[in-house]
This record gives structure tokens, C-alpha cells and sequence, in this order.
């Protein structure tokens, strides 16, 4: 799994490539961490080159986003591959995260 960071408005993004399951999925959630701990509250996951995903992903998602919103923060995902956006709607996690399919759809909320 690869992450890559930069900005969009007052918004951080991770633009994931690979893999998020078993140790990435962990690497990704230390990776989370150290956002915060730097300050980064106002985080953007974008997952349009992750291919799979399993439960420990997922779970690691919600924790994430559990922790965020506790300091104040968001999480928010972006750019999900459809097999991805249907394992989260029929579990409803779809209902948790802010979900944007394009940047155009944050654009107006976040230029800074």
C-alpha cells in the first residue's frame, strides 16, 4: 500500500493506492494518527486506486473516524470503486462517512 499526501483547501488528502487489509490496514490507522497528532483534523481519504478492502479495514475506518470527530476533526472519503461503495451500503457503514465520488463535489465546500 502506498499513501500519498497533499492539500485541498483547508482539507488534508491521502490518496491511497493497494491494498487496505490485515498489516496495511494498521499502517494506514498509524499513518492516520500521526495526522492528527501534526494538527490535521480535516481529513480526506481517497480511495480511488484501492482495489480491495477487508474487515479490518473497514473497522480501522470507523475507529478512525470515531477518533477524529472526538478531537473535532472529520474524516470523510472520497472516490470509491463501486465494488467498495456497495460492500458500505449493504453494511451501512455509507451512512457514517461523508462520501464524495469527485473533487468537483468538495470544491465548493473546501477552496480555500
Amino acid at each position: 500500500m502506498e499513501i500519498k499526501t497533499r492539500r485541498f483547501g483547508t482539507s488534508l488528502v491521502l490518496d491511497v493506492a493497494g491494498q487496505v487489509k490485515g498489516g496495511d490496514a494498521g499502517d494506514l490507522r498509524t499513518f492516520l494518527r500521526q495526522c492528527q497528532d501534526q494538527g490535521e483534523l480535516d481529513l480526506i481519504v481517497n480511495l480511488q486506486d484501492v482495489g480491495f478492502i477487508d474487515s479490518s479495514g473497514v473497522g480501522m475506518l470507523i475507529h478512525c473516524l470515531q477518533e477524529i470527530r472526538g478531537r473535532g476533526g472529520d474524516l470523510r472519503l472520497m472516490k470509491l470503486s463501486e465494488d467498495i461503495h456497495d460492500l458500505f451500503e449493504m453494511v451501512a457503514i455509507d451512512r457514517l462517512f461523508t462520501i464524495f465520488q469527485s473533487e468537483e463535489e468538495i470544491g465548493p465546500l473546501k477552496k480555500a
